[in-house]
């Protein structure tokens, strides 16, 4: 009976959920977890409530617990993922939504994509953090530079004492040292703004970068998803050669994900292309 008690409670957060009225949903599914503390759906679905409200520490909580019931949970991967983007907890978010990828192509399940996306979203984060980061050392070390040049313009001014020409000669040179230091700092900048990515690392059909990729038969690499929508819509071939190709003859890209991966270390920005 309290089983059935349970379910009841969890049709009725559901049906909250529907009308997006999320904290009456929310006290539907605990009701429903306080009736059976075994079932993983009650936990994931409070979850995407408090996701939905932004409380992503309770999400987190949440989705763990659904975890720890069942491990081969796709939903409760991908919305503590998610929670852990917002609370900038990028490493621990890119295992979490890996985990979510692979299972979910394991499971079929049809949000993939939304997975993708979110890996892709993690690791931005990530850069953007890491990159402002690189930013504010760089503008540091600039500061501390020209700071150490300035030092020396008033050492070569005071040794000049009243010579003119002296004087002209130290804030010549010195201006003249700030002009180079600056110039370098620029074209350090510029390089690191120079943002192009290799034709290889682009799936052939959504042209946005990939994380899963695959060869055919024919020796083409697609994103494995990309191709799986392609076979769904419009037949077992491949989109290129149109040539007979199913999902159990595609083989894994292993070295250009890892090329992929360790590209995207670097050039984090490449992940919102």
């Amino acid at each position: 009976m309290t089983r059935a008690e349970a379910e009841h409670h969890k049709a009725l957060g559901n049906k909250l959920f529907s009308e997006h009225r999320y904290e009456d949903a929310i006290k539907e599914y605990s009701t429903a977890i306080i009736k059976d503390s075994t079932e993983r759906v009650y936990y994931t679905n409070r979850a995407l409530c408090y996701s939905k409200l932004g409380k992503y520490d309770e999400v987190t909580r949440d989705c763990r617990k659904a975890i720890e019931l069942d491990d081969t949970t796709v939903k409760a991967y991908y919305l503590l993922g998610q929670a852990l983007i917002e609370k900038k907890q990028h490493t621990e978010a890119l295992n979490k939504l890996k985990t979510a990828y692979t299972l979910a192509i394991q499971q079929k399940v049809k949000y993939v994509n939304d997975i993708l996306q979110a890996l892709l979203m993690a690791r931005k984060r990530k850069w953007d953090d890491e990159e402002a980061v690189r930013l504010e050392r760089e503008s540091e070390l600039l500061r501390y530079v020209k700071g150490l040049i300035e030092a020396d313009r008033q050492r070569l001014l005071k040794e000049a004492g009243d010579n003119e020409e002296a004087k002209e000669e130290a804030d010549y040179y010195t201006d003249e040292r700030l002009s180079k230091i600056q110039i370098v700092f620029e074209h350090s900048k510029e390089n690191t703004m120079r943002r192009e990515i290799p034709d290889a690392y682009l799936d052939k059909i959504s042209f946005n970068i990939m994380h899963d990729p695959v060869f055919t038969p024919d020796g083409i690499t697609y994103e494995r998803q990309s191709l799986l929508d392609h076979f769904e819509r419009n037949g077992h071939f491949d989109p290129i050669t149109r040539r007979s190709c199913t999902e159990n003859q595609l083989v894994p890209n292993l070295s250009l994900r890892e090329a992929i991966e360790d590209f995207l270390k670097e050039n984090g920005w490449a992940a919102d292309y």
